[in-house]
């Protein structure tokens, strides 16, 4: 039986993978999730929606977020030290980095928007070999630390790392607006990429989207906003067909939006109307190497210095052990600026800089289910508490389901067309056919009305229409606990119990009878053996095999069933949870939910199979 059970559970492994990678994939696919729905809100710090976004992995692929809740469901492996941010420079301006970081120095501080990740850097644009970027602090990684400056602990931490790049212009967002003498204007938005002509087609059909009367054009705006690297230049080209018209250049500042012409066209262009295109090209300057020396400095001036080379368009990590630092005669425990200076002129920027925590890096422990997006609590921490009340609530179903569906299948069985067997399956067919969430409407208005009665009733709330426990709880004895409890659980378990058992009962009744007409029936029969053994030893033994293969459903179905009865019952059970966390985009308190679900089911399955070999001698393991 061991060896069995052991298969069994190797074999759903590939099958809760497989279940939860498509899980994923459907949340996945579904327009939206939890982050989306705050990043409109005015009063939020984008900044912090970004940070948020980055600790719980919503910055990644979809891929990369289910491989790595994945590791953690999988006892949490883990082969790398964990890192810890201490700078990211995810502020909107330039204005908050230097408040943030106390940004300063000779090298013109640069806000870099990386355009495809959504996030930001800073960067320091170097005019001459020689000039120096600096950051007066960062964030303190140890909120325990009294020291203003930054704490890092030789116990805590082993080295420092961040991401250096000599950064190229990335090309750049454009807005034109040309306006008629109406003041109607035609208004457009492109990304030109380096060295890459986009142009913006300024046809009939183009003017007429917008209204604007294209030979009584007054004069045209255009704006320009860079990503990254030392200043560009903008080329405009106006073009009729092929035809150059008018061509102008124009240098980007990279640190704002900036217009570059207002209201008039350049010279040359003596009729604007007749130009269909205008072709837009960012060309930068030639990218050249540079070496970058990154200087570590404690509050004591105490500093360390090491350098970096860095060819044009390359990025490297910087991994600093900071029992370098310490050899150096830097105190990590009272650490001050970061400097940055350039052997050449370009641009450097400067993003991620983070701590690697102390440790071997390999470790193996409990299984994580992540943590939940909503409450940035433990996703486990966070379903127990629901988790056992539906398992409670789904025991007692059961525990009533059977304990009700035998006795009432047989008897229907043993006495069959009787009058009481066609009570008994008038209503098994009513509790099937009425759907629960119906009948536990129908159960909660038929208890509201005992609410009516006067307070000395036998019948005045004699069963409470929602929660778990009474306000008053943990001021009653022991006793009275358990009597409390037991009464709110009396309408949820009778909604979730009497459908399974009306199925049942139809199911234990027609197998009894189809067996009683058996031939090793006729034989007991004909050896003279009583009806109570021929009945419960030959007759029920055999026909309780769909009964108890059913069990393997049941358990599962009736957790899945049990949502709808929780949420009208207001009752804590992992249904509420599933809705709100649903509702909320809470991806990973989704999957576990899921996840839980499946091994309910697998469980379930399992347990019917034991069975089955138990109540049939002809079922073997084998």
């Amino acid at each position: 039986m061991y060896t069995y059970i052991v298969q069994r559970l190797l074999i759903t492994i590939p099958l809760l993978l497989g279940l939860t990678f498509v899980i994923f994939m459907i949340i996945q696919i579904a327009p939206g999730d939890f982050f989306d729905q705050w990043a409109l809100q005015p009063d939020l710090d984008q900044r912090q929606l970004r940070q948020w976004k980055r600790e719980f992995g919503a910055d990644k692929g979809w891929i990369t977020q289910y491989v790595r809740w994945l590791r953690g469901v999988l006892f949490d492996v883990r082969f790398a030290n964990e890192r810890v941010r201490i700078g990211d420079f995810e502020y909107d301006t330039l204005a908050d980095n230097r408040d943030a970081y106390a940004v300063r120095g000779d090298a013109t501080p640069i806000h870099v928007r990386l355009r495809d990740e959504g996030s930001f850097a800073l960067a320091f644009n170097f005019h001459a070999p020689g000039d120096m970027g600096v950051l007066g602090k960062t964030d303190n990684p140890n909120a325990a630390s009294e020291h203003p400056s930054n704490h890092w602990a030789v116990a805590d931490f082993q080295a420092l790392e961040m991401e250096l790049r000599n950064d190229t212009a990335a090309g750049a967002d454009v807005f034109l607006r040309i306006q008629d003498e109406d003041g109607k204007a035609l208004v457009e938005r492109r990304f030109i990429a380096t060295d890459k002509p986009t142009s913006i087609t300024l046809s009939d059909a183009d003017y007429a989207r917008f209204s604007v009367a294209r030979r009584r054009l007054r004069g045209f705006m255009l704006f320009a906003q860079q990503y990254g690297g030392m200043p560009a230049e903008l080329q405009a080209t106006w073009l009729a067909g092929d035809t150059p018209l008018a061509t102008s250049r124009h240098t980007l500042d990279p640190s704002k939006r900036q217009a570059l012409l207002r209201n008039q066209f350049p010279d040359g262009l003596l009729d604007p109307g007749r130009c269909d295109r205008v072709e837009f090209t960012v060309l930068p300057p030639p990218a050249q190497d540079m070496t970058v020396s990154v200087g570590l400095h404690d509050a004591a001036d105490g500093g360390y210095e090491t350098p970096v080379a860095l060819p044009a368009n390359a990025t490297r990590t910087v991994y600093v052990p900071l029992a370098d630092l310490q050899a150096a005669g830097v105190d990590t425990t009272r650490m001050g600026a970061i400097t940055f200076r350039s052997d050449a002129p370009g641009s450097l920027r400067v993003d991620e800089i983070r701590l690697v925590k102390a440790g071997s890096g390999f470790s193996i422990g409990v299984p994580n289910f992540g943590r939940s997006i909503e409450n940035r609590q433990p996703v486990w921490a966070t379903m127990w508490p629901f988790l056992k009340n539906t398992v409670l609530l789904n025991v007692f179903a059961i525990l009533f389901t059977w304990l009700l569906a035998l006795p009432i299948g047989i008897y229907s069985a043993t006495h069959p067309y009787s009058t009481s067997d066609k009570v008994f399956g008038f209503m098994a067919y009513m509790g099937m056919a009425i759907p629960s969430f119906f009948f536990a409407l129908l159960l909660l208005y038929a208890i509201t009305l005992t609410y009516d009665f006067s307070p000395s009733h036998l019948l005045y709330e004699l069963f409470p229409i929602g929660g778990l426990t009474s306000a008053n709880y943990y001021e009653m004895s022991r006793w009275e606990r358990m009597m409390d409890l037991a009464r709110h659980l009396v309408l949820p378990v009778v909604v979730l119990g009497t459908g399974a058992m009306a199925g049942l009962v139809r199911v234990l009744r027609a197998e009894f009878l189809d067996k009683g007409n058996m031939p090793f029936v006729v034989t007991a029969r004909a050896k003279g053996l009583s009806n109570t053994v021929v009945n419960y030893k030959h007759i029920l033994r055999n026909a309780m095999t769909p009964f108890v293969a059913g069990f393997g459903s049941l358990l599962p179905a009736m957790i899945g069933g049990s949502a709808l009865v929780e949420i009208i019952f207001s009752y804590p059970g992992i249904g509420q949870l599933m809705l709100k966390a649903v509702r909320s985009y809470d991806i990973y308190l989704v999957m576990a939910s899921s996840l839980v679900s499946a091994l309910l089911l697998v469980i379930g399955n399992l347990l019917a199979d034991i069975l089955l070999a138990w109540v049939d001698p002809r079922i073997s393991y084998g």
